[in-house]
């Protein structure tokens, strides 16, 4: 199987494929438009409300899952495929987000905590 040879990508090649074209184009000249009348007009001051910086806890429960959701010993794992109502897997992935855990990881910690009374 014969491959061709890569062309060295030199500076006139990467301007070429970063612009589009042999030399990189200036900005465009904006057109000279002459207003009819000059007209000054000042935005309008929005208001600027301060965020919340980050809210409380909401319940001892919620403090508890993200405990939960610390690194463990790995073992071996089997894949389980589910389907998910969309605003459950909405409500997941919000979670995920905040936690900064995958989503996998917090079905993991739900289901060894609903089946920890089974014995092995």
């Amino acid at each position: 199987m014969n491959r061709k040879k890569r062309k060295p990508l030199d500076d006139s090649l990467a301007n070429e494929f970063v612009f589009g074209g042999n030399e990189p184009e200036e900005a465009a000249p904006a057109p000279d438009i002459e207003p009819e009348a000059e007209v000054t007009a000042e935005p309008e001051p929005t208001p600027t409300t301060p965020m919340p910086e980050k809210p409380a806890p909401k319940s001892n429960k919620e403090s508890s899952l993200m405990q939960k959701l610390q690194l463990e010993a790995k073992e071996p794992t089997k894949r389980f495929t589910i389907d998910l109502r969309e605003s459950v897997h909405r409500k997941l992935s919000i979670l995920a987000a905040k936690t900064g855990r995958s989503k996998a990881d917090i079905v993991r910690m739900l289901l060894d905590d609903a089946l920890e009374d089974i014995n092995e």
